[in-house]
This record gives structure tokens, sequence and C-alpha cells, in this order.
């Protein structure tokens, strides 16, 4: 059964932005890396041979008390020999988002793709921006195609990222379970965060709070970014909600909503 999807307006919009970026503080910030635009676009290709075999999957989406419309994330995690990738995929009333990161054997980043959609004028997908980020060494390489087609390449330098926060929540599965933090435990790394426009590269903390029963979920634990974005996840570190009202999709009564409009496959290997 297909479930109905509320019509959306500019407010509507708003808060389904708020709820894919989430709030991208300053706090803790040290460094937003050095920009430069390069004379040709990098090419940046794709480190992994297949798709590997899937080690776990998940679906998230609002929950009861969460306002606003209704947002579904998908995300699942493949291990392919030393390499782990983990890919999300966020939709709402207005829009997707496609998340491809892959982690060496020490878990650290090496490359990020991602894709997002909004409508555009009579086309449901018209408005579709592609990057590719290759990590590695003292600087970031960025490739870019516009939503008008237009191609561009930046280099962003600073000190290497060891973790990756992009759109939706499950992405923090890699970095909470790497990090294996006891309770009151803290990380603080270089982070390269491409949830805005600009992507940046900032010092944040990742800490561990005290267990807390949530409704639906039971006794969960609790981790902060940014010393202010509670997620919740199993007894295996693996992201089942958040404090925004985020919920292990299995916890939320009635059908999961209807998918957004179709963005295209899912080809992490796609040149932007």
């Amino acid at each position: 059964m297909r479930g109905s999807r509320p019509k959306a307006g500019p407010a509507t919009l708003a808060f389904a932005a708020s709820a894919f970026f989430v709030s991208v503080g300053a706090a803790g910030c040290s460094c937003e890396g050095t920009r430069t635009p390069l004379a040709a676009v990098p090419e940046i290709p794709y480190p992994v041979e297949g798709d590997g075999e899937l080690e776990l999957e998940r679906t998230l989406r609002s929950g009861p008390d969460m306002a606003g419309p209704d947002i579904v994330e998908r995300f699942e995690i493949r291990r392919a020999g030393d390499f782990r990738i983990v890919r999300t995929r966020q939709e709402w009333p207005l829009g997707t988002a496609d998340l491809d990161v892959v982690y060496d054997g020490e878990g650290m980043p090496v490359r990020v793709w991602r894709r997002t959609t909004m409508p555009a004028a009579g086309d449901p997908i018209g408005h579709r921006d592609v990057r590719v980020y290759g990590i590695g060494g003292p600087e970031v390489l960025i490739a870019r195609r516009a939503p008008d087609g237009s191609r561009e390449g930046v280099s962003l330098r600073g000190e290497r990222p060891r973790a990756v926060i992009g759109p939706g929540r499950g992405m923090l599965t890699a970095w909470i379970q790497r990090a294996h933090l006891e309770v009151g435990g803290r990380l603080r790394e270089p982070v390269l965060d491409v949830r805005e426009s600009l992507a940046l590269i900032r010092d944040v903390t990742l800490q561990r709070e005290q267990p807390r029963q949530v409704a639906g979920l039971g006794q969960v634990r609790v981790y902060t970014i940014y010393g202010r974005e509670p997620v919740f996840t199993d007894e295996h570190d693996v992201v089942i909600g958040d404090l925004m009202g985020m919920r292990e999709a299995s916890a939320v009564p009635g059908p999961v909503p209807d998918p957004a409009p179709d963005p295209g496959p899912f080809d992490p290997r796609e040149a932007p």
C-alpha cells in the first residue's frame, strides 16, 4: 500500500533541509581548510572492485514525535577485502541525498561520492548535484558537476580527515564503531563535513554519553557530535535513531512513506 505525502510548502522544505543537513555548528572548529580552484576537474577513481558483501542494512524514518515531513533514510555497510563501504540514501518529500564513503583497512575514509536532487520547474529531480571527494595526504580533491551541467575542480587543504559526516545519521556508524568509546569517552579529530554546499574540514569531538531509555527503542547508547547532536545506537554501535525523532523503521507504526522521485541508479563510480 502506498502512503500519502503531505503537500510541502516553503516552511516544510525549510524543515526538511534542517533535518537533512542537521545544524553544523562552529563549536570546536579549529580549521575549515584552504580552498583553491583547480585548472582541471580531477579524476578520482573508485578504489574498490565490485560492491563487496553486505554486512548490515537499516532503515530509519521520522518517528511520531518528529514534526515536519516524512523523512526516510536507508543505509548499508559492505565489506570488500580490506575496504569497508557505507552507503546511505535519504528521502523527504522534496528531494533525495545519496552518499557512498569508502574506508581503508584502518578505518580511514579515502573517497566520498555525494548526489543530491531537488525539484526544478516541471522536473521532480531537475536540481541534481554530483560531487566526488578524494581523501589522502595534505589535501582533499573535489570534483563537482552542478545542476546546470557545469563542472569544476577544487583542492581543500587541511589536516587529513579521519572521518566523514554526511547527510543522514547512518554514516556515523563507521566512525562510532572505529572509535569504540567507553561511557564518558571522547575522541577529537579532523572530520570532513559534506552536509553543506561547501565541504569543511573541522576538528570535531565524538563523545559517548550515559545510556538512556527511548520509547520504541528500549535502552540505547548515546553519542554526540559537535557536543549537541545526540544519536542513538544499539549494542553494536549501529545508529538506530537520534534525539530529533528519527527512529529505526521497525519501531514506528504504519507503512514507510512512498519513495521520493527516483534520481536513477545508485552509482558511486559516476564521474561528476
